[in-house]
C-alpha cells in the first residue's frame, strides 16, 4: 500500500500530491464566508488581502476598459482566486461578482505567501496553473477583443 507521502512523491509529475497539500492547506483555514448572488467579492484596484478558494458557487470576474464591463471569465468551484495578486503583493486586477449564492474559503495574503515559500513544489505548480489561467484568459477574452474592429463603423 502507498502512504500519502510516497503518493504525493510519485504524483508529482501530473501535480496531484502538490494539488492535494494546496487543498489540505487552504481547507485549514477557519475563515469561511457565504456571498449572496449579486455581491462583490472584490473590486479590480482595491488591495489584495487575501486568496479566496470557491467551495460552492460561482463568480463572474469583469474588468472595466473605458466606460464598458468586459467579462474575462468564471470562477466557479475549486478555483483559487487572488492568488497571482498575493504572490506579486499587488492590487486586484478584476472585479469578482457572485453570479449565484456562493461560499468560499479565505486565506490572508502573509499566510498564502508564508505557505508558498515554505512549499516549494506547492509554489511552483501554484505559478504553473497561473501561467496556463494566464494563457487561457489570453486566448479566450483578449484574442477575441483585438480582432474587434477599433473604430466602429458610423
Amino acid at each position: 500500500m502507498v502512504s500519502e507521502r510516497e503518493h504525493s512523491r510519485d504524483s508529482s509529475g501530473n501535480g496531484v500530491g502538490e494539488l492535494k497539500r494546496l487543498l489540505d492547506f487552504i481547507r485549514q483555514s477557519p475563515e469561511t464566508m457565504l456571498l449572496p448572488k449579486g455581491c462583490v467579492l472584490f473590486q479590480e484596484g482595491e488591495p489584495c488581502r487575501g486568496a479566496y478558494f470557491v467551495e460552492e458557487g460561482d463568480l463572474e470576474l469583469t474588468i472595466t476598459s473605458g466606460e464598458k464591463r468586459l467579462k474575462v471569465g468564471t470562477a466557479r468551484a475549486g478555483h483559487l482566486l487572488g492568488v497571482s495578486c498575493v504572490v506579486s503583493n499587488s492590487d486586484h486586477q478584476c472585479t469578482a461578482q457572485a453570479a449565484r449564492d456562493s461560499k468560499l474559503v479565505f486565506i490572508g495574503a502573509e499566510n498564502m505567501r508564508e505557505y508558498l515559500q515554505r512549499n516549494a513544489e506547492v509554489c511552483l505548480f501554484t505559478v504553473q496553473k497561473l501561467g496556463a489561467e494566464l494563457l487561457e484568459l489570453s486566448e479566450n477574452a483578449i484574442r477575441p477583443l483585438r480582432s474587434q474592429p477599433r473604430y466602429p463603423k458610423s
